[in-house]
């Protein structure tokens, strides 16, 4: 066979090989995404909206439409990296990156706030807008903010996340406090001098009067707590 036959028949065996293929989003493809995104828990009661990038790849024809899974996420928000797998026919799988944008509302700074302040409902008001662009800890809930303050200073505007606050401290060092010691069946007060500043449910060391340190738990401004085994 002559070389020019050999390269023919190749081609021929090729192309027989390769699967038709249809170029960016087609509306199977788009479809498949879109009930995906909807029924995904992290979306549930949500508006949201996608950004379609151009795929990197073409889609080969499915009979079927392909299944969807979210790679290495829990929250189908912001960059998004999907698998599409058509398991029909000739199986093929595909990697895609949406961007889902989700429209609601989150707590942002009235005024100028300081660092250690707890925040009443005047502090803080509502604004609208993409929260995929603000993280995980964007907060989207007043219910957050109690028991809390801030550990940074906020400018007015300014988005307020949760890692803007920490617990909101009921204990400082050299406070006097009053000490539960709790045992099996029996319940002792006594008082003492707290030697750290503790959050509530934070561990607080404390000196009796009679000079023993205790480790306890900070339940509630100048109480703690002492489990003995």
């Amino acid at each position: 066979m002559k070389s020019l036959d050999l390269v023919r028949v190749l081609v021929a065996l090729l192309s027989c090989l390769t699967l038709p293929s249809q170029a960016g989003w087609t509306p199977q493809t788009r479809d498949s995404v879109q009930r995906f995104l909807s029924a995904h828990p992290s979306l549930e009661g949500r508006t949201f909206t996608v950004e379609w990038a151009d795929p990197r790849v073409d889609f080969p024809i499915c009979e079927h439409a392909p299944r969807v899974t979210l790679q290495g996420r829990e929250r189908a928000w912001g960059q998004v990296f999907l698998s599409l797998r058509c398991e029909a026919g000739r199986p093929w799988t595909r990697p895609v990156s949406i961007y889902v944008a989700v429209k609601g509302r989150f707590l942002i700074a009235a005024q100028p706030l300081r660092a250690g302040q707890a925040l009443m409902p005047g502090d803080w008001q509502w604004a609208n807008g993409d929260l995929a662009k603000l993280g995980e800890s964007a907060m989207d809930d007043p219910e957050q903010l109690k028991g809390m303050e801030l550990i940074r200073p906020q400018q007015a505007g300014n988005p307020l996340r949760l890692n803007d606050f920490r617990s909101m401290t009921v204990i400082k060092s050299g406070d006097q406090v009053r000490v539960t010691l709790l045992g099996r069946g029996f319940a002792v007060s006594a008082t003492g001098q707290a030697l750290a500043d503790a959050s509530a449910g934070g561990t607080v060391r404390v000196r009796t009067a009679e000079g023993k340190i205790l480790q306890g738990t900070a339940v509630s401004s100048g109480s703690v707590e002492v489990v003995l085994e």
